[in-house]
């Protein structure tokens, strides 16, 4: 399908039949995201006083929490007032999820929603038609930071339903078609379907490439090693996991195109994203606060950042202050090129992708790939936490793994952990993967607090 036709009389003639506010919505991001910082930190503060009055009347958790505080929502002056307002974790949304659901919203207004995360657990919300409508908007936003306009050709190497209906297969071959887009399966790696991957790929010609890190990686390193030319697409896309700088490297090698990290999760959508100076992610401001609160201190003093996630127009089922199980920074100062979205920058990760060490340390996914990708007899790995004072290392062997090379990475690790720490190592055949065929470098099954407990416990989206 020609791109000009989809950008310039489809889509603007498909928005209208579904009479839908996701162009006025872009139109607002357009306006919003050049102000200075401070008239953005305002006009967050409008939508969030709006947001606290509703929940306040008519959502009977948050009815709850306001008489529990002792507090109205007019109490709350400012977005520095409103960080004493409690923090919503998964726990509370699983306890109260009927209680969390507005009284003036349908049920059948809503959609029903659901994200396991990377530990499997599923939870249940529900997401108004305002919010969806936001989040189109703002995926359409994000992408014209990286230069890729609505109809441009986009191939995604992701995670896919095995439990799709033919009626729906159809549908969404369909809709696929209508807008330029190639789905590619992540559960499908072996030697024949890369091969296969590349020769439609190739006919394809993306402007957009996206997927997860670890499977465009592993498709990257396919390439190279079968002597691909590069596809160049406009730009290339990773989500779904933390990014490391020698995957950056590789798939960047392997299609000749920049590399965009982008963050996001099922409950809010996409919430940040590189622009072309890539210099932090842009925060998508208009629609969501991200707040961030103190964790705790490592032994070297470090100050870990938990981040909060309220969504700004979800009314059918507010998300206030929502806990999100990720670690990071914000920044407020005005990008070069032009924006004035406050950037995230990410610490170590997420907070079940960190290794707790016996003498206090936390170890991300940065520490375990400098120090195992280039270990001889290590192909891929795994690094596995479930006490505190030991770890497993499961890996898929590249040739001999030496009682040399594990001697040295033992005494790397408890140089780091301590000389409390055991590491025992596996061998496999082939590593665990999410639901969603995310690869996760660290699995950590304590959490920051060291806790297997359901309550306390910080679960990676």
């Amino acid at each position: 399908m020609n791109p000009f036709i989809i950008r310039k009389l489809l889509y603007p003639l498909y928005r209208k039949i579904k009479r839908d506010r996701v162009l006025a919505y872009l139109d607002e991001m357009h306006r919003i995201e050049r102000l200075e910082p401070e008239e953005i930190r305002q006009f967050q503060w409008e939508k969030l006083k709006r947001l606290l009055a509703y929940a306040a009347t008519h959502v009977p958790y948050y009815r709850q929490v306001f008489r529990r505080i002792g507090a109205e929502p007019g109490d709350f002056k400012s977005l520095d007032d409103f960080e004493a307002f409690p923090v919503l974790r998964k726990r509370d949304i699983k306890a109260n999820k009927e209680d969390l659901i507005s009284e003036t919203y349908p049920r059948k207004w809503l959609q029903e929603d659901s994200t396991g995360g990377s530990t499997g657990e599923n939870l249940y919300f529900y997401v108004d038609r305002s919010s969806s409508e936001a989040r189109r908007a703002n995926n359409i936003r994000m992408n014209e930071w990286i230069g890729i306009r609505i109809g441009d050709r986009t191939a995604l190497l992701w995670g896919t339903r095995f439990d799709v209906e033919k009626s729906k297969q159809i549908k969404n071959a369909l809709r696929n078609w209508f807008s330029n887009t190639l789905l590619l399966s992540a559960y499908r790696m072996d030697e024949s379907s890369v091969d296969e991957y590349l020769q439609k790929l190739s006919r394809f010609k993306p402007d957009l490439m996206v997927g997860y890190p670890s499977a465009l990686s592993h498709f990257s390193r396919a390439m190279l090693e079968r002597g691909y030319k590069p596809l160049k697409p406009k730009a290339v896309l990773v989500s779904g996991e933390t990014l490391y700088e020698w995957q950056r490297e590789v798939i960047e090698q392997a299609f000749g195109a920049p590399v965009y990290n982008h963050y996001g999760c099922r409950e809010f959508g996409a919430l940040a994203r590189e622009c072309e100076a890539r210099e932090g992610l842009h925060i998508a401001a208009e629609r969501a606060l991200l707040q961030v609160e103190h964790v705790t201190d490592s032994a070297t003093g470090e100050s870990l950042t938990e981040l909060l996630v309220t969504d700004l127009d979800n009314y059918g089922m507010p998300f206030i202050r929502y806990a999100i199980e990720d670690l990071g920074t914000i920044r407020w100062d005005r990008c070069k090129c032009g924006l004035g979205l406050p950037r995230l920058e990410s610490t170590i990760g997420r907070t079940f992708d960190v290794v707790k060490a016996p003498n206090g340390n936390y170890l991300g996914g940065t520490f375990w790939t400098i120090l195992l990708r280039k270990v001889k007899g290590i192909d891929r790995f795994q690094v596995i936490q479930e006490e505190v004072d030991s770890i497993t290392i499961a890996f898929i062997a590249s040739g001999e793994f030496t009682d040399e090379a594990r001697k040295y990475v033992i005494e790397k690790v408890r140089e780091a952990c301590g000389p409390r720490m055991k590491v025992r190592f596996e061998l496999k055949p082939e590593l665990e993967l999410t639901p969603t065929a995310k690869h996760r470098f660290v699995i950590s099954k304590i959490g920051l607090e060291g806790s297997t407990g359901e309550a306390d416990t910080h679960r990676n989206e």
